[in-house]
């Protein structure tokens, strides 16, 4: 493993894509996740922002995200696909591969399997032509699709190679998955893993994954024991921090993206010769 492997979302970073960019940079990563909102924050800043990922050294990996896709109405679905390629046509901009494509976290989804899979065929089609890929995120505050048991269910009956799965340990950990059965996962159906920590606290999920997640090995969660089953699928992907903070975010990004880059070091020590 080289640590051309390691990647950073610019979600955990305060300032402006430049700013991030920089200081991801810096640290010494080579790749990064990055968001809609880096670019679009601020109308008079869009050219800039564009600018700044198109001559950043960074590989842009994954474009985050869309929401709310399986089980909406059916008067909705071409309205989704729509945005769909919108936000390709935006990931051909920046060089940008795979779509994070969460799960639907509404209380009104409509839990009609058969039609999540034709959807997500739809989508992985649209993904097909654009030679980018769609990766689903369980999320483990939903209703219906909640663990990554469940969402690797689903990439397996779209059976389209533009699918695949993410990997998230915060939603592992808040879910309580068992870690054993990622070892059914074959490793080129995984298209990113997230890492993260915790702390030992008794907040609701939705505040525990928006305000305290930690870098692995600054809490209690078996970060390691997690990469090491995902690992052990032959997974070559990338390994990104995804670690909302509140308090991170009030901090110079160049502070942050360095706390990053040495947690993951140590994570992957073993595996980087350290």
């Amino acid at each position: 493993m080289n640590r051309n492997r390691l990647s950073f979302n610019t979600g955990n970073l305060a300032g402006t894509l430049s700013e991030k960019l920089a200081a991801l940079e810096a640290a010494g990563f080579t790749a990064t996740t990055m968001w809609p909102a880096d670019f679009f924050g601020r109308f008079e800043d869009i050219g800039t922002n564009f600018d700044a990922a198109r001559s950043s050294r960074l590989r842009p990996t994954c474009y985050m995200m869309m929401r709310t896709f399986e089980g909406i109405p059916a008067a909705m679905k071409p309205q989704k696909l729509e945005l769909a390629r919108q936000m390709m046509d935006q990931m051909a901009l920046i060089g940008a591969t795979t779509l994070v494509q969460t799960s639907n976290v509404s209380a009104h989804v409509e839990k009609d399997w058969a039609r999540a899979v034709e959807d997500f065929q739809a989508l992985a089609e649209i993904a097909r032509a654009r030679n980018v890929r769609v990766a689903f995120e369980p999320l483990s505050q939903g209703p219906w699709i909640n663990t990554y048991m469940l969402g690797w269910q689903l990439v397996k009956d779209v059976d389209h190679p533009n699918f695949g799965l993410v990997l998230d340990a915060s939603h592992v950990f808040l879910a309580e998955s068992p870690l054993d059965e990622i070892d059914q996962i074959p490793g080129d159906r995984i298209f990113l893993c997230e890492v993260s920590d915790f702390p030992a606290a008794n907040l609701p999920p939705r505040e525990m994954l928006r305000n305290y997640r930690l870098f692995p090995g600054e809490g209690v969660k078996p970060v390691r024991s997690f990469v090491e089953r995902v690992m052990g699928t032959g997974y070559e992907g990338d390994f990104s921090a995804e670690v909302f903070n509140a308090y991170y975010r009030t901090l110079d990004p160049a502070v942050v993206a360095r706390r990053g880059f040495d947690s993951l070091e140590k994570l992957f020590a073993k595996e980087l010769g350290l």
